[in-house]
């Protein structure tokens, strides 16, 4: 059965007095593609930006720089301290000549021969417990000139504001200076301990700071004798 032609359909309703009711545009299927091709690519923008945000976020995360005192740390207890430092550190083994000068402890980032003078860790800290006829105050001050001792230069020494360790006030001194065409900073803290002096001398080499990890080490001194 044909479909009626426009003429056929106007004289049909001619007489009915009112105009013929339009027919409804049929829909074009190529806009509604188009229309789910949009949605679709919508949702995958979205999908790569929300990913593209978590990927820039945990890359951010690792490469930050790993904060020191979230490593896995080794315990020295002595006599007199103890204190935490990097299980990744080294500790150098006392000769008796060491022990005899008074050498506690010596630690640094990297291992260095006994036989290699000249060599020196990045970051060190040692520590001397030795008998004196002076209090801290003036040892520490003649005992100052030996900062930066093999460095290629080294500036005069400045006194600091006194440094606590646990609570307790220690002299301090400080020197800049250059070792192997680097920067170089080191300090020196003292203290009486009954009738001996503690002293302190810590390191870092490419910078005119103290490291982080230094400071790490010193922040969880801890006083196992005063007097």
């Amino acid at each position: 059965m044909g479909q009626p032609n426009q003429g056929q359909f106007a004289q049909e309703h001619a007489g009915s007095g009112s105009p013929p009711e339009p027919i409804p545009p049929r829909r074009s299927r190529a806009g509604i593609w188009i229309a789910l091709g949009c949605a679709v690519l919508v949702v995958v923008v979205l999908l790569l930006a929300v990913t593209g945000g978590v990927v820039y976020l945990a890359t951010r995360g690792g490469s930050s720089q790993e904060d020191p005192t979230s490593a896995a740390m080794t315990q020295h207890s002595g006599e007199v301290f103890s204190v935490q430092y990097p299980a990744t550190w080294f500790a150098s083994e006392s000769s008796e000549d060491d022990e005899s000068a008074g050498l506690v402890l010596e630690l640094g980032d990297v291992q260095i021969a006994e036989d290699e003078y000249d060599e020196f860790a990045t970051n060190s800290l040692t520590v001397y417990l030795f008998d004196s006829t002076l209090h801290a105050q003036k040892e520490c001050e003649m005992q100052s000139s030996w900062i930066g001792f093999g460095w290629d230069a080294v500036d005069e020494p400045t006194a600091l504001d006194p440094v606590t360790l646990d609570g307790r006030e220690l002299v301090a001194y400080r020197a800049l200076g250059t070792h192997d065409d680097q920067d170089a900073a080191g300090e020196m803290y003292c203290a009486d301990v009954g009738t001996q002096v503690m002293q302190i001398v810590v390191e870092t080499h490419g910078a005119t700071e103290l490291s982080p990890e230094i400071t790490a080490i010193l922040d969880s001194w801890t006083w196992t004798r005063t007097e």
